[in-house]
């Protein structure tokens, strides 16, 4: 009777985990079929795109830079994030292209007057990949006068910084962003890469008190709301929808002023945080404007959504990012 019953009970075990790997699957695969996009857009036309640095460098046709203005308006795109790649360990711009700076920017600010140029620059710590240290005050006053250099000399309207990887609670990033806002022009828009929000601090998430912080110290915020490891499509719609509540509440009480958007991802290449059949347009999407649909989410301090990147961004994904967030 033992044996039977220990052999009817392990049958039993088998039979529902069965079940529960069969259900897994099915939603892996089927969710969201046949179901509409919920919730509302907050879409007020300020969204972002980040653009890669061969602009800078100068490298697109005269073709290219025709077509771009009419490219940003037709996906309501308000800030331009052009990659100006990296700084060297004691906070140095790797590169300076001026004279192609100068070129983009003032052709751009008479093509595309309603549109903000900013320049995204990429600080590595040891945790990234780079030997950026912002503990270190020489370097941050060199990262500044790289900024005021950006701003003054290239015609960027804005400085975007992107310190990866940073921790919850680095008070460097936290000085930086401070001396920053201290010597830009105060026309000029000082704006943040950050990371994910997560309930508490841990290898690369963000908590509700460190959002806070950032916030008093920016312009803008604009969430790297990918590579997750959020691996089933379901899982990452609740992480973005959490994105939205949590730090659009963050922001707010820390400071209204300071523009809130989410990044959403179009790059295919699978990693070990990175499903695209999970992180996509439209599950980003999904998750966000259930997020603003949320009792608790402050819509105040949302400006938009920011596609990343241009050059990943196939014709499907465009139509899929008009159709659900710009209602077109």
């Amino acid at each position: 009777m033992t044996s039977n019953g220990g052999h009817s009970r392990g049958l039993i075990i088998l039979r529902v985990l069965t079940l529960i790997i069969f259900a897994l699957t099915v939603d892996y695969w089927v969710y969201p079929y046949g179901a509409s996009m919920p919730g509302r857009t907050a879409n007020l036309g300020e969204n972002g795109l980040w653009l890669r640095y061969t602009w800078y460098f100068g490298e697109h046709s005269k073709t290219d830079l025709d077509a771009l203005p009419r490219e940003l308006s037709e996906n309501q795109i308000r800030y331009a994030y052009f990659h100006v790649r990296s700084t060297h360990h004691d906070g140095a711009l790797t590169y300076h292209y001026p004279g192609t700076a100068v070129a983009l920017t003032s052709t751009l600010h008479r093509t595309a007057p309603d549109v903000k140029l900013i320049a995204w620059v990429y600080a590595g710590n040891p945790r990234g990949m780079g030997l950026v240290d912002l503990s270190k005050p020489d370097v941050r006053r060199k990262m500044v006068s790289e900024a005021v250099w950006l701003v003054t000399d290239c015609g960027f309207d804005g400085v975007q910084w992107d310190y990866e990887i940073c921790q919850s609670g680095d008070q460097g990033l936290v000085d930086l962003l401070k001396e920053t806002r201290a010597k830009l022009p105060a026309d000029k828009i000082l704006s943040v890469c950050t990371a994910i929000w997560l309930p508490d601090s841990g290898t690369f998430g963000w908590t509700d008190d460190y959002f806070g912080e950032v916030a008093k110290n920016c312009d803008q915020m604009t969430v790297m709301a990918y590579d997750s490891a959020a691996y089933f499509p379901r899982a990452y719609v609740d992480v973005m929808r959490a994105q939205v509540v949590h730090i659009s509440t963050d922001v707010a009480r820390a400071n209204p002023k300071c523009r809130l958007l989410f990044g959403i991802p179009t790059y295919d290449d699978g990693t070990k945080s990175h499903n695209p059949h999970a992180e996509n347009v439209e599950m980003a999407l999904r998750g966000i404007r259930l997020g603003i649909s949320d009792l608790s989410t402050d819509r105040g301090v949302i400006g938009g959504v920011a596609v990343f990147a241009d050059y990943t961004t196939d014709v499907r994904e465009w139509a899929e990012y008009r159709r659900s967030w710009l209602g077109k």
